[in-house]
């Protein structure tokens, strides 16, 4: 009779023998189970956060990029009503909110792109569904359905 690690060691050899891609395969699976919490692409934990359970509560009513906006909106409220003051801070706050309001333009762009797309695809593929979609469309739209454009 053999002792287990010798049937061990002529499983493996038998394994490495004939499938010898398993040898690249990890020897051991493990992962930690939820180390650090995701909220889309941020990761909010004890490490970056004093309280991650309340930022978790504000991220899924505003995100970064929502509060962000806000204040980001507000300074350039604020630096508008001082004209005349040539601050660089107040130009870098008023050059990147004029960046970020064309950011957005050309993402709106670009979703409407593709919202053409999509519908030239259903109107291809299934002439009802286009139809419906387009009713719908032209009720949030009136002035644009009433003229035909």
């Amino acid at each position: 009779m053999t002792d287990a690690s010798s049937t061990r060691e002529a499983a493996d050899l038998w394994a490495r023998l004939w499938f010898p891609w398993a040898s690249f395969a990890p020897q051991e699976l493990s992962q930690p189970i939820n180390p650090g919490w995701t909220f889309g692409n941020v990761v909010v934990n004890e490490g970056n956060s004093s309280a991650p359970e309340t930022e978790l509560a504000i991220l899924a009513e505003e995100s970064y990029g929502r509060q962000i906006g806000k204040l980001l909106e507000a300074v350039y409220k604020l630096i508008k009503e001082k004209p005349g003051d040539n601050n660089p801070a107040f130009q870098d706050i008023a050059a990147l909110r004029d960046k970020v309001e064309r950011l957005k333009r050309e993402a709106a762009t670009t979703r409407i792109d593709q919202l053409r797309r999509d519908l030239e695809l259903l109107k291809a593929s299934d002439k009802g569904a286009f139809e419906k979609k387009v009713e719908a469309l032209r009720a949030l739209l009136p002035e644009a359905g009433a003229s035909g454009t």
